[in-house]
């Protein structure tokens, strides 16, 4: 069994560590990416997801400093079955078996929801880990497969990009909130029901993530429209000088016309309005839709690459 250095406690997080939380994961960031990549505002609406219980979900590991070093979380996007979870260890502080704790504690977390979960279903905990980092060579020695790698792309608006321009008999109109929520969520679920890892969400647990977002703002979400239907979606956020596309989605019936392009351009355009020059998203390399090379397409570059690690907890009865 794995043991926190000497001196190190562990323990649930209360409201007042989100600051020290989020100074580990943006020393993670910078450590890792070269620039800080985590907000408070991230940290806060991952607390509020679905079902998310900060006593229950969370765990930080703290040293006889008390500085916060390490932080883990898990949350079942869908309900028991498939349970996604992330660790993060302050550099000076990796390799000093303070992964294996929090992994561990992920793992025991999963099991319970396995237990919960319905007869049938199979179960698994998810983690990412970029290629060459400490968690990297953790999780196959513990038995997780890597089932993908998702992609990372970025552009330097400043560098230039194709001018914007709606498909012929489309029109790209701003989200109008109190108005588009269904059927925008409804689009979405149609553009991701053929993707990898897909499951309906309920609506009200849809708006709850997306609309109730603390950086959600309306006057950067776009939808394509075709008379009165709506074919095509882009949900981007602003956080801090980066601006980050959450969701780009196309009905499966209308791809191929060149509706995500004129969503993605519109996008960099609002952005390059408000003086954002850093626009990122991220994407299964697998994508069966052609969404790489539509971003390669527009000037978007990869920048980094993360593995999806599984972790059956319980195979499929």
């Amino acid at each position: 069994m794995n043991e926190l250095p000497k001196g190190f406690l562990l323990r649930r997080p209360e409201l007042a560590d989100a600051q020290g939380i989020v100074a580990l994961l943006v020393a993670c960031d910078i450590a890792d990416l070269g620039r800080p990549d985590s907000t408070l505002e991230d940290l806060q609406a991952d607390w509020t997801h679905p079902r998310f219980d900060r006593l229950r979900d969370t765990w930080i590991v703290v040293a006889p400093d008390r500085a916060t070093v390490g932080y883990a979380w898990a949350w079942d996007r869908v309900p028991h079955v498939d349970v996604q979870a992330d660790v993060h260890v302050l550099p000076e502080h990796r390799r000093k078996g303070i992964e294996e704790v929090l992994i561990g504690l992920l793992e025991g977390r999963g099991r319970e929801h396995a237990a919960a979960a319905p007869a049938e279903a199979g179960v698994h905990l998810a983690l990412f880990a970029k290629p060459g980092s400490v968690v990297a060579p953790i999780l196959p020695s513990r038995g997780y497969v890597r089932v993908r790698t998702y992609l990372r792309m970025t552009i330097e608006l400043k560098a230039g990009y194709p001018a914007p321009g709606a498909p012929k008999g489309i029109e790209i109109r701003r989200f109008c909130q109190g108005i588009d929520e269904r059927a925008v969520h409804g689009l979405i679920e149609d553009s991701f029901s053929d993707h990898f890892r897909f499951a309906p969400e309920p609506h009200d647990e849809w708006v709850s993530r997306r609309v109730g977002h603390p950086e959600f703002d309306p006057d950067l979400w776009f939808v394509a429209w075709e008379g009165e239907e709506p074919v095509g979606a882009v949900l981007p956020y602003l956080y801090g000088d980066l601006g980050w596309v959450r969701e780009l989605g196309v009905r499966r019936r209308a791809r191929g016309r060149g509706i995500g392009k004129a969503l993605l351009l519109e996008t960099f355009r609002a952005f390059g309005v408000r003086k954002v020059d850093r626009v990122s998203l991220g994407v299964d390399a697998e994508n069966a839709t052609g969404a790489t090379r539509l971003y390669e397409g527009v000037g978007m570059r990869e920048e980094e690459r993360h593995d999806l690690y599984h972790l059956t907890l319980r195979h499929v009865r």
